[in-house]
């Protein structure tokens, strides 16, 4: 099966390599960037790195480049409940430009037209406002509040989980972007039947 990548006006999204370890490792390693992400240590090595992305069964991840160079990532995988839990993260060089929200803008429509997601879920800490921003304008509505770990900090943040349920998208995502994936024939002839 072909690698997924996905384009954007301004960047690019691909799978991760090995190669990214090191990029990566320093990139996420920084303390400001991984003190506001839930799984990335700190200090943060090259060989964790190299075992982080490692693809794991489930998950969706990108690699964000901007001018062919690694500058973040982007992706989501499924919970029990069927919605993907979206995450992403910038090298600090790369923020305020909003390449996040273009990012993760991109692998939501990619998740709905793709994958019989019923929605997405994300969380962030609330002390990260740049997070909350990308949230909102990609239409995740707050809906709890509790807390999460944090592998950089060593210990629970509160947190703000935001939901976005295939309806809503339905209005905010590009119609063409959310549509069902199609249907194998088999199923579509089983349809008739009431299947």
């Amino acid at each position: 099966m072909k690698p997924v990548t996905l384009e954007t006006e301004r960047l690019f999204l691909r799978p991760f390599l090995r190669a990214d370890a090191a990029d990566f490792a320093r990139l996420a390693g920084d303390w400001a960037v991984a003190s506001m992400t839930s799984d990335i240590p700190y200090p943060f090595s090259g060989a964790q790195a190299e075992g982080w992305l490692r693809p794991v069964r489930g998950e969706v991840r990108f690699a964000i480049e901007s001018r062919g160079k690694l500058i973040g990532g982007v992706g989501f995988y499924r919970r029990p409940s069927g919605a993907a839990e979206l995450g992403f993260w910038l090298g600090r060089q790369s923020w305020g430009l909003g390449y996040a929200t273009e990012a993760a803008r991109a692998v939501v429509a990619y998740g709905f037209a793709n994958r019989r997601l019923p929605g997405f879920s994300s969380a962030r800490f609330v002390d990260n406002a740049a997070s909350a921003r990308v949230l909102a304008k990609l239409g995740l509505e707050g809906v709890g509040r509790g807390t999460m770990a944090c592998a950089a900090r060593g210990y629970d943040v509160e947190s703000i989980t935001y939901g976005l349920d295939r309806q809503r998208a339905l209005l905010i995502v590009p119609r063409s972007a959310v549509q069902e994936a199609p249907r194998p024939r088999w199923r579509a002839w089983l349809g008739l039947f009431g299947a």
